[in-house]
């Protein structure tokens, strides 16, 4: 048996897919794995990612190949074993190695249509058969979630409509229709149908990537994931100050919700971190996590503030709560404080049109606001970006630019603060 391994797109800017040529007996096999990666880190020679600064987990990544072509011996070894010896024709042995390898079971009728093969993934997901390829953990509840909306509209709009929906007919005529029933008829805001097309790219790869759809007109930049920047809010320093200052004693459900809700103003952890976090987790001043989304390693600094609540609950931290009594319980104490009565207006695109609502700063605050509040303050105060993004998990400088919530008065201040320093350090030398 002889195993080959190349780059579906060679010629890409972006990550590509690898599928492994198996040759044997006489018969070839073309098998794309669960394994994706830039071209420009790819030796063609070698068949294996180059040795790069850039790169540098290529030793993890090439022993995880090594690892795959084991696993694809000791798969054919077994289908004979399990078979009488009998050699397996290519699309048996691509289910067997689909079942041993990746854990799917065989495509039947109903997976191999779209509607079909996304409850698949739906209901894979849910059992913890489908994990996330960079992590290896679960799949949140909410990532669910977003995928049942999704699968419901494709069924309504199918329903209504009375498109034939399957991987065929997924064109640039499916996708201006799909939009404008989300946009038009559904009055869904620009993020929610981005988030639409997102995943039903997402399940078209999947489905790409085990050979059940070979139409890839998805791929076109004209079926694009639409965004807009929402108008959400942070809270100053200011306003944070007023905020811990507020006399909560006496109701402890209030005093534990501000004081995890500073933890996370803090620290920048999500909130699926900040309702986690336990005292075990911080060590001679520092907070070392594991992200729940990402599963990669952080360790945070302990700031003053989150010293003081620890010292204030004896080494132990606040009483956690669910992110919906959060929302609520975090409303009612931001409406303590005076300085967020001030008005704001929330601007979003929903059914193709502008819709602006003006409210007062403390009806908008939730359990979101800290981690935005921890960014765009330290960003304000110089904090170096890369370090923000360190403990953020933005990847890109540009996503990061995007999140933090400045106005351009606040820019222009935050430039003129900048000058002040660079004055005054000139004018001591």
């Amino acid at each position: 048996m002889e195993i080959s391994f190349y780059l579906k797109e060679a010629n890409s800017t972006n990550e590509t897919p690898i599928y492994a040529r198996i040759c044997y007996e006489g018969r070839k096999l073309k098998y794309y794995i669960s394994e994706k990666i830039n071209p420009k880190y790819w030796n063609k020679k070698t068949q294996r990612v180059k040795q790069s600064k850039e790169f540098r987990e290529h030793p993890e990544f090439n022993q995880r190949l090594e690892d795959i072509v084991s696993d694809i011996r000791n798969s054919y070894r077994k289908y004979l074993k399990d078979h009488k010896n009998t050699i397996p024709e290519t699309d048996s042995f691509k289910d067997f190695l689909d079942k041993e390898l990746k854990k799917f079971e065989p495509a039947t009728e109903k997976t191999k249509t779209l509607l079909g093969f996304f409850e698949d993934v739906i209901n894979r997901t849910e059992n913890g058969g489908r994990l996330q390829r960079d992590t290896g953990k679960p799949y949140s509840k909410g990532t669910l979630q977003v995928y049942k909306n999704t699968l419901n509209r494709l069924k309504e709009f199918d329903l209504i409509y009375k498109r034939k929906i399957d991987f065929k007919t997924i064109d640039l005529d499916f996708y201006s229709d799909f939009t404008k029933y989300l946009s038009k008829d559904l009055k869904l805001a620009t993020n929610t149908i981005g988030k639409d097309i997102k995943t039903l790219k997402t399940i078209l790869n999947e489905a790409t990537d085990r050979g059940i759809n070979t139409n890839l007109n998805f791929k076109s930049r004209s079926f694009s994931t639409v965004s807009q920047q929402t108008d959400s809010i942070y809270l100053t320093e200011k306003e944070l100050k007023e905020m811990e200052g507020l006399d909560l004693k006496g109701n402890s459900r209030l005093e534990n919700v501000r004081d995890r809700f500073l933890i996370g103003c803090y620290t920048g952890l999500r909130i699926s971190d900040n309702r986690l976090l336990s005292a075990d987790q911080i060590k001679d001043g520092f907070i070392e996590i594991t992200q729940i989304k990402t599963g990669n390693p952080i360790v945070i600094p302990v700031h003053n503030v989150v010293a003081k609540i620890l010292k204030y609950y004896r080494g132990n931290l606040p009483r956690p709560y669910s992110n919906q009594k959060m929302n609520m319980y975090l409303k009612e104490i931001a409406k303590m404080i005076p300085s967020l009565h001030d008005s704001f207006t929330y601007t979003i695109t929903k059914g193709g049109l502008n819709v602006s609502k003006n409210f007062e700063k403390w009806e908008l605050v939730c359990t979101h606001t800290a981690r935005r509040s921890f960014a765009t303050n330290e960003y304000l105060n110089g904090t170096p970006t890369l370090t923000i993004m360190a403990i953020t998990g933005h990847k890109t400088e540009k996503a990061f630019l995007r999140y933090i919530k400045l106005t351009p008065t606040e820019h222009a201040e935050n430039l003129k603060r900048m000058w002040n320093k660079r004055y005054k350090k000139m004018m001591a030398v």
